[in-house]
């Protein structure tokens, strides 16, 4: 993905912190941002915490970022990308996309409800395979 132009088009400054972000985010699919703080740090020693939250929640406002909220555990932030459904691990915290066509969900709650939506997050929560043979 081009995060250059990304970042260009919604009139941010291109600069290797920005970038990593986006790059760390890309290559863990879905990462709280604490959890991102400490991986970025070991590039970026004089990183603050601070600042990581400023630009995720700026990237979040202009829907470079999403934000996916699993219940019991830190908001996680994936890249935009198109409508899929999320499993999330109750156990571990894990998240997993699937590409499931939510497009027929989105036009059914449309027509019943009368609402026009814009986003969606879909999270089905469950035990994912590595928790499931660790309880049995």
């Amino acid at each position: 993905m081009n995060y250059i132009e990304q970042l260009k088009a919604h009139a941010l400054k291109v600069t290797p912190q920005r970038m990593a972000i986006l790059e760390e985010i890309e290559a863990a699919g879905h990462i709280d941002v604490d959890h991102l703080y400490e991986i970025l740090r070991m590039n970026f020693p004089s990183i603050s915490l601070a600042t990581v939250y400023k630009n995720v929640n700026q990237m979040y406002e202009l829907q470079i970022l999403e934000a996916i909220k699993v219940p019991n555990h830190k908001l996680q932030y994936e890249i935009t990308k198109a409508p899929h459904i999320h499993l999330a691990c109750d156990s571990c915290g894990s998240v997993m996309d699937m590409q499931q066509c939510i497009g027929e969900l989105i036009d059914s709650a449309e027509s019943e409800s009368g609402y026009r939506l814009n986003h969606s997050t879909v999270v089905l929560n469950g035990l994912c395979p590595s928790c499931q043979k660790k309880s049995a």
